[in-house]
């Protein structure tokens, strides 16, 4: 993602301004989709995904900063590495006999991170 001088600089941020209503349009379906599984999904799923929307909004398209704007995209694509490993966890699941484990850890789930 590095930009190479500053005419570089300087197309990238054309093409960002171009982009920027396709960004709009894509965080509205972020905040849609956070909406969805706030309504549907277990605690660990939604703290995951309130965490992701956290460092999508922290993306800054209009950093001068070329290492600065990378540091935010590694954030923002571990985090959302973070998510996907979660919901896979949660999907994952079936109702047997592990049921019982499972409810408990969501139990245990709000406590540990009001303790943070």
């Amino acid at each position: 993602m590095r930009l190479g001088g500053r005419a570089g600089g300087r197309a990238a941020n054309r093409v960002l301004l171009n982009q920027l209503p396709q960004v709009w349009e894509l965080s509205s379906e972020l905040i849609g989709a956070l909406q969805a599984v706030r309504l549907c999904g277990s605690v660990h799923v939604i703290a995951a995904a309130e965490v992701l929307v956290a460092a999508t909004g922290d993306l800054d398209l209009n950093e001068k900063n070329t290492d600065l704007f990378e540091q935010q995209v590694k954030a923002m694509v571990a985090t959302r590495d973070a998510f996907l490993d979660v919901c896979r966890e949660d999907l994952a699941y079936t109702a047997r006999w592990w049921q019982v484990r499972r409810q408990i850890k969501e139990r245990r789930f709000p406590r540990e991170q009001a303790k943070r």
